[in-house]
């Protein structure tokens, strides 16, 4: 009986590593192959980018609701939702002859998302005895991780092989098998503890807002007045209703009184302006290499590896080194690389060289990972341990919003340029900005006050 249980436990942890192996392919394996779907349907830049945008969009406003639905209801039913969300999504994306599958696609994709981000790392916790729930949640991020690596790589592969179809189509089967192996091996666990509150207001008040947003910033230029008006409005009104809301209600996704404090509205900007950064170059950057620079989708891939190697190197690295005190110190560097590499993808040109290239993607990389986990233990240190799920869900929050309107904001100014080129470098500015506002945010983080009870970074 005792092999069995541990048998079953395996199979559990085999069909939660590979919802996280797919989750983490998704966002790196579909970015790196736009470029190929872009010339192989004929789509503009304008309808590429609403397909990210509306991943991210779906993504922010059911990324905390998907984590409580599953503490009510039950974890392995939510995640076997969001492997269906997430595995249709796929299917159509594949299948997609014009942007409205696509569009489609990325939606069901960003609300899977939504739902497999939080609820993975809960069912990977609960398969483990509580002395090693540090480790559960280090095999969940390094699963996430490493399968983010190497999306990049495993995308331009296939579209310069096979097709751009087999993208989304290669993570088909690990849906498949991952939800075969939690249907029947996997227990149900709930949170009966203290069951959170669905903020089912909240999160319509977030998708108002930030649609509102994106639609004005991305289209303001098809927008008569009028609409722009209503557009504008619609941003402050559901903004303040958002604020107001979260006063009043008991576990809002955004909590008034944390985001009052400045070390963590100084972490949770700072992360919020690395992931504005991540969205923006991940989404354009391969599109500059394959349509200006003229190389592979192959290439490209390998060049992107400059950003996501560094990550998994250094990462630990960091986390060892980790002090709470020392938390500004990390995240002002990291943002320092990227303010290297921003000035590099300024001045790319059709003639860059590969080194070049490779540079600035190295710069970034490490300063992703300088960034990353140094925001995210600063944003929590400073609540207590049963605390910690909101104060995440309000980070997390914040870092969705920031690469949403990244990715919304920046992709515009480069399509409004009239070469790719001249629009590439305008939006390499406007990363430049994102990267100082965040070594000022930095600053926000030299309090000496820091929870006791907080776990390493590690």
């Amino acid at each position: 009986m005792g092999s069995f249980s541990l048998y079953q436990r395996f199979l559990s942890l085999g069909g939660i590593s590979l919802g996280c192996i797919a989750m983490g392919l998704v966002f790196t394996m579909v970015n790196t192959s736009i470029p190929s779907i872009q010339n192989s349907l004929g789509i503009p830049l304008h309808q590429m980018q609403w397909m990210m945008i509306a991943f991210g969009i779906i993504n922010c406003a059911f990324l905390v609701t998907s984590g409580r639905l599953a503490d009510i209801y039950g974890r392995k039913k939510i995640f076997l939702l969001g492997l269906g969300f997430s595995g249709t999504g796929m299917i159509l994306g594949g299948m997609s002859q014009g942007i409205g599958t696509l569009i489609v696609s990325m939606c069901l994709a960003g609300l899977g998302n939504a739902i497999l981000l939080p609820v993975s790392q809960a069912m990977m916790v609960t398969e483990f005895p509580e002395s090693q729930k540090s480790r559960a949640v280090g095999l969940w991020a390094s699963t996430v991780a490493y399968a983010m690596a190497m999306g990049p790589l495993v995308a331009g592969t296939l579209s310069k092989f096979f097709d751009w179809r087999w993208v989304f189509w290669l993570m088909i089967p690990f849906f498949v098998i991952s939800s075969l192996f939690i249907l029947f091996f996997t227990r149900e666990s709930k949170n009966t503890v203290d069951c959170p509150k669905l903020d089912l207001k909240g999160m319509l008040l977030i998708g108002l807002c930030l649609s509102s947003f994106v639609i004005l910033t991305t289209e303001f230029n098809h927008l008569s007045l009028v609409l722009m008006g209503i557009f504008a409005v619609a941003v402050i009104v559901s903004f303040w209703m958002l604020w107001k809301h979260s006063h009043l209600f008991s576990s809002p996704i955004l909590l008034p009184e944390l985001i009052k404090k400045k070390k963590f509205l100084g972490a949770s900007i700072a992360s919020a302006c690395l992931i504005f950064y991540i969205w923006s170059t991940f989404f354009l950057l391969p599109i500059f290499l394959q349509n200006v620079r003229q190389l592979s989708s192959l290439t490209t891939g390998l060049l992107m590896l400059g950003i996501t190697i560094p990550v998994i190197l250094f990462s630990p690295i960091v986390g060892k080194k980790y002090r709470p005190q020392r938390a500004w110190i990390f995240i002002s560097l990291g943002f320092l690389f990227l303010v290297f590499s921003a000035l590099l993808q300024i001045f790319l040109s059709p003639i860059s060289s590969l080194f070049y290239i490779l540079l600035a993607t190295l710069l970034y990389g490490v300063g992703y990972a300088l960034i990353c986990g140094p925001s995210t233990t600063a944003a929590i240190a400073i609540v207590p341990p049963y605390r910690a799920g909101i104060a995440s869900g309000t980070f997390v929050t914040f870092q969705e919003i920031g690469g949403t309107i990244g990715l919304a904001s920046v992709v515009t100014i480069v399509r409004l340029n009239p070469s790719l080129d001249a629009g590439f470098q305008k939006g390499s500015f406007i990363l430049l900005l994102m990267s100082v506002i965040g070594i000022f945010c930095s600053f926000l983080l030299k309090s000496k006050e820091v929870n006791p009870e907080t776990p390493s970074i590690s």
